[in-house]
């Protein structure tokens, strides 16, 4: 399957979201169904088999990786699926300027990038001030998912998410899901399952407390 090149789509197609203000979400997808965010979809498996999966849910994936960009729009032309948007950039610019408090009913990111070495775990995206941001951005009782092969960061987020007062993880006895049964798995999950590797799951849901403003 030829991919659409990235020059095209961001010239020609509709679905694709350079933006840094609020695009009006309820606009862009015709209806007021929940707003559901993928974050680093990768090349776009999950974020596809979701939306077939919950044609009544409004999904957008959040990325800046081109081939998965590509990917992603490609299939969505193939299968003609009207529930997903795909928004361009940097997540922790991005997300304060495309979604209003409140806004979001779940959040996932899978397999956020470990940054293993230690002079890199700055980069690591869940930090203290990121989940605020998005418990900030969920609505009272949304829910955000997380995975990860890695345990050093799993045990950080487990960490950073039951520090904050806006979370209630799902699983308060051991702090992971043994799996995700009803989600469809990555290809990258899929991999690491098959090679014998853990995959630390993590599910937390807003709480109905006044986000804290920064």
């Amino acid at each position: 399957m030829a991919l659409i090149t990235f020059a095209k789509i961001e010239e020609e197609d509709p679905y694709f979201l350079d933006v840094d203000k609020w695009p009006d979400w309820q606009a862009q997808f015709g209806n007021n169904n929940p707003l559901t965010l993928e974050i680093g979809f990768g090349m776009g498996s999950f974020l596809i088999e979701m939306s077939a999966q919950e044609p009544k849910t409004n999904f957008i994936g959040m990325d800046f990786y081109h081939k998965g960009i590509r990917k992603l729009m490609t299939r969505i032309k193939k299968l003609q699926l009207e529930n997903i948007r795909m928004a361009y950039g940097d997540v922790r610019f991005k997300v304060p300027l495309l979604f209003k408090d409140g806004e979001l009913d779940t959040v996932y990111i899978n397999f956020p990038d470990p940054w293993p070495k230690k002079r890199h775990i700055k980069r690591r995206l869940i930090k203290p001030d990121f989940v605020k941001l998005i418990g900030q951005k969920l609505a009272p009782e949304g829910q955000i998912h997380l995975a990860t092969d890695s345990e050093p960061y799993a045990i950080e987020m487990l960490e950073y998410f039951n520090a904050d007062p806006m979370f209630q993880n799902q699983d308060p006895k051991s702090g992971f899901l043994e799996s995700r049964v009803d989600l469809p798995k990555t290809k990258y999950e899929k991999n690491f399952i098959n090679a014998g590797h853990r995959i630390y799951y993590l599910e937390y849901s807003r709480l109905g407390i006044v986000a804290p403003t920064t």
